[in-house]
Order: C-alpha cells, then sequence, then structure tokens
C-alpha cells in the first residue's frame, strides 16, 4: 500500500484523529506497519503527530479546541478555566494555551498547532460542561470561574490573577455555589466560597 492509498483510507475516518492501535486494527497490519505509514506520511506534510500514538489530519476541519479529549483518551477532559472564560467572553485577553480539566493526569502537551494545558481534578468535581461538537466539552461560565480558583492554591500560580471579568446577567451565582459544594477538600472549598463570594459582591455593586 503506497502513502497516498493509506491517506485515501484515513479520509475515510470518521473524524480527523487518528491513533496508531487503532489503524492497526482497522487495516488489520501490524502496529509497528501502522506507525511506519503515518510516520511517512508527517514527512509527507499529510498528517501531524499531536503525541505518540496520536495524530491528526493536515487540513481537515477540526478545531483545536477538539484534541484536547484526544490527547487524554480514554480518560475524560473538558475545556474550562482561561480558555473557557475566554469562550464565553469572560475575559478578553487570549489564553496563550488550551486549557482543560481531566480526570487523567495533569501535563502540557505540545502539538504543532497548540500547547494543551492539563489540570487533575478529582473524579466526583468533574461536571458542569456541555457538549459543543464531537470530541469537545466546554466548561460552563459558572464552572470555568470555580474551577480557575478551584486550582489558584496549587503550586503553579497559575491561577492566581485573572483580567477583569465581564459578568452577563444569565450568569448564576446559584450554580456557582452549588459547583463550590462538589469540592472534596474543605480547606479549597472555604477557600473558593471566599472568592466566589468577594467576585459576586463586586459585581453587583
Amino acid at each position: 500500500m503506497t502513502s497516498i492509498e493509506f491517506l485515501s483510507q484515513l479520509n475515510k475516518l470518521p473524524t480527523p484523529f487518528i491513533q496508531t492501535k487503532e489503524i492497526s486494527s482497522i487495516l488489520g497490519i501490524s502496529k509497528h506497519s501502522a506507525g511506519k505509514y503515518l510516520e511517512s506520511l508527517r514527512k509527507e506534510n499529510f498528517i501531524e503527530k499531536i503525541e505518540r500514538g496520536k495524530w491528526v489530519v493536515k487540513n481537515s476541519n477540526f478545531d483545536p479546541l477538539q484534541a484536547a479529549e484526544f490527547i487524554t483518551a480514554p480518560k475524560e477532559s473538558y475545556i474550562s478555566l482561561q480558555t473557557a472564560l475566554f469562550y464565553h467572553g469572560m475575559i478578553d485577553q487570549i489564553p496563550s494555551q488550551i486549557y482543560s480539566v481531566t480526570t487523567d493526569r495533569a501535563r502540557v502537551v505540545h502539538a504543532p498547532f497548540a500547547s494543551f494545558s492539563f489540570h487533575h481534578c478529582h473524579p466526583n468535581f468533574f461536571s458542569g460542561y456541555k457538549y459543543i461538537k464531537p470530541y469537545l466539552k466546554m466548561a460552563t461560565p459558572e464552572k470555568a470561574l470555580v474551577d480557575y480558583y478551584y486550582f489558584a492554591p496549587t503550586r503553579s500560580r497559575q491561577f492566581t490573577r485573572l483580567p477583569e471579568l465581564e459578568i452577563s446577567l444569565k450568569f448564576s451565582w446559584k450554580k456557582v455555589f452549588e459547583f463550590c459544594e462538589m469540592i472534596t477538600s474543605k480547606r479549597t472549598r472555604s477557600l473558593v466560597m471566599t472568592k466566589m463570594k468577594e467576585i459576586r459582591d463586586k459585581s453587583v455593586a
């Protein structure tokens, strides 16, 4: 099979995201052979490597935000923090990375088209998102804000200062405090609650 014939097979797949092991199974070839074909296509500029064993077809119609959950699969993730706050129009500053909350381990992944910052949360706190499109779950405005301060106590100091927030009339403080109650750590829950009350009081003043 030539590289072009292999590419035509990839273009028949339902999404542009590719795993080496899936291609091996679909085409009935070894993972080693599938990897060689994929690497050949990468060198010919037809696909891009996201990380080991995970690829995306170039020039395909995909949103870079969709790649986040593909990277953490089979573990789940959803877009949140600064990326979701920007998406919902709550901050004006474009984030330098795509921020995602996941039940997988915390890490940073530098793909050819974007950098992804993954932040681990307790499974009980993994909620408050809506499906936007395949492979893309987006935090609600309320959960994105709570998530931001949920991670504020971490040593990375990535979540200590936000640009000026735009709070819409549809924003639900009731939902905010419901999410706060889901935080298992009493100390973190208290810190986030205090910050949410501070932001709420300032926004309605």
